[in-house]
């Protein structure tokens, strides 16, 4: 609830404290997704994908910006030939710093909540996810720009199950 609240703060305090160069973009790729911890084993990565929209908040113009996103992943593991998916609604909050104009550093929370999934016993599953993403953009001219996103997972996907998503996030965005 903690993380929850601190975004929220920042969402506000960035909502207020600029009205500069503000760009609405939309992201969608590929992600490789596992899960990891000490209760787990056998288990190999999945490829799935995301989608969603953000916009772009300049703290300190062309260099610093705070990036509120809204997006839905589909996340999971593969085990025994069989992909186990867990379809989360999330909320990144990205700080981006533009080095050169052309390459871009992003780090920040991610909070989700779990929409949909395929496991036949998602009494156990968790709704609430949290996670820490960082990342790194390569930004072209007219608003294009691929990343490669890293997301660690901070909470347990099961209950009483040491289990955390981790996922790779490769695509590409555009800002209008």
């Amino acid at each position: 609830m903690k993380i929850f609240k601190t975004i929220v703060l920042v969402m506000a305090l960035t909502a207020l404290s600029t009205v500069q160069a503000q760009k609405i973009g939309i992201r969608a790729g590929a992600s490789i997704a596992t899960i990891t911890g000490k209760d787990v084993s056998d288990v190999k990565p999945m490829t799935s994908f995301y989608a969603g929209v953000y916009k772009e908040f300049a703290i300190v113009p062309e260099l610093f910006f705070i990036q509120p996103e809204l997006q839905y992943s589909m996340q999971g593991y593969k085990a025994n030939n069989t992909n186990y998916t867990i379809g989360y609604l999330q909320l990144p909050v990205m700080a981006r710093v533009y080095m050169l104009k052309t390459i871009s550093l992003e780090a920040g929370p991610q909070i989700g909540y779990k929409v949909n999934d395929n496991l036949e016993n998602n009494d156990d599953l968790n709704s609430f996810d949290a996670s820490v993403a960082g990342g790194l953009g390569i930004n072209f001219p007219l608003g294009l720009s691929v990343s490669a996103r890293y997301v660690h997972g901070l909470t347990n996907i099961f209950k009483d199950v040491d289990a955390k998503h981790q996922v790779i996030q490769l695509g590409a965005s555009f800002k209008f």
